[in-house]
């Protein structure tokens, strides 16, 4: 597993709700021309879906309701004023991967309160182009060249013209390396984009049946993570952004098999591999980096919990976040044990 690899489920959160938007025509803000997003340019292209061209709901209802279904990553959690879960998840999904186990059916069953990182069923499609001009538009009159590596920027051109995003290539010329890099991250997830992932199945089956959905994050929280990086680690990330493309592809894949049979000691080596290979390639900038992508989120995502177990108002709660935020010493699931719960995993 790849530190790319470690990271491309978040990325794709980030993307999908930005593929979300409609396509549109340039347009001014605070008297500036900017235009449409690229990702938002991508959506009028038909992206490619395991086994049919079918939506979301029709490829979940047809799958066969006796199959064993998705193990994923569940803990219970005890020790509070209320009862609670963690499920790791991954942000993509195939549509053979529902039903998903009993166990985590019957968790999603029991939970009164279902707290994700975003509950991408609401993007405020406005808003969130609003968002991405505002931070990721380059305004001080270089492009997307002027900042990174000209042979990374040859490789990135020639990977977008073979890809969805070919049409919106021109257009992330007016952009900065962290959000050009986050949308070539989210290629190798768009074949899976008509099939909900993991956290859209929970909160369309959340609203359905009259839960309340608490967000942990927020969009633009989210997004200025990317955008806080310095120019030498979005120069690092587009690099390795583009190099690791050749196997982006396998890499999807053996993380949709790793959350299908819910390997835990698989997702713990996931992350010892993402922390090394981070430390190898980033030298000192990892520690920022990685503190940004996951400690401190981490830390604030488990001070959050603490208040709704301890006292939240009563109902138990399930907490529904990728997968690489439950593990490590950092992981939700040493933090809350810190914090004196009992987290048992659901094998």
């Amino acid at each position: 597993m790849s530190k790319r690899l470690a990271r491309i489920g978040f990325a794709w959160l980030l993307a999908a709700a930005v593929t979300a938007l409609p396509a549109c025509s340039s347009h001014s803000t605070n008297g500036a021309e900017t235009a449409s997003s690229p990702a938002a340019t991508a959506v009028t292209a038909e992206p490619p879906v395991e086994g049919d061209s079918a939506g979301s709901k029709e490829a979940i209802a047809s799958v066969d309701p006796s199959a064993p279904g998705s193990k994923g990553y569940l803990w219970k959690v005890t020790g509070g004023g209320n009862s609670g879960y963690l499920i790791g998840t991954i942000h993509v999904a195939k549509k053979n991967m529902y039903p998903l186990d009993p166990n985590v059916e019957q968790a999603i069953e029991e939970a009164n309160y279902i707290a994700l990182e975003l509950d991408l069923t609401k993007v405020d499609q406005k808003k969130m182009l609003e968002l991405v001009n505002e931070k990721a538009l380059l305004t001080d009159g270089t492009t997307l060249k002027d900042h990174v590596d000209e042979k990374d920027y040859e490789k990135f051109q020639a990977i977008l013209k073979k890809s969805i995003l070919a049409a919106a290539a021109p257009t992330f010329d007016q952009y900065e390396p962290w959000y050009a890099a986050m949308n070539l991250e989210s290629l190798s997830a768009m074949k899976y984009m008509l099939n909900d992932g993991i956290d859209q199945y929970l909160a369309k089956k959340a609203h359905k049946e009259g839960k309340t959905i608490i967000e942990l994050e927020s969009m633009e929280s989210q997004l200025d993570i990317f955008d806080g990086f310095s120019k030498e680690l979005q120069k690092q990330y587009f690099h390795e952004s583009v190099e690791n493309m050749k196997n982006a592809a396998k890499g999807m894949e053996d993380l949709l098999e790793m959350w299908t049979a819910g390997d835990l000691k698989k997702l713990e080596q996931m992350h010892e591999e993402y922390e090394k290979e981070g430390r190898k390639s980033m030298g000192d900038e990892f520690e920022d980096y990685n503190g940004a992508f996951l400690d401190d989120r981490n830390a604030e995502m488990a001070k959050k919990i603490d208040g709704y177990l301890r006292e939240g108002d009563k109902g138990t709660y399930l907490v529904a976040v990728g997968s690489l935020h439950m593990v490590g010493d950092q992981g939700l699931v040493s933090l809350l044990r810190k914090k004196g719960y009992q987290v048992e995993f659901v094998k």
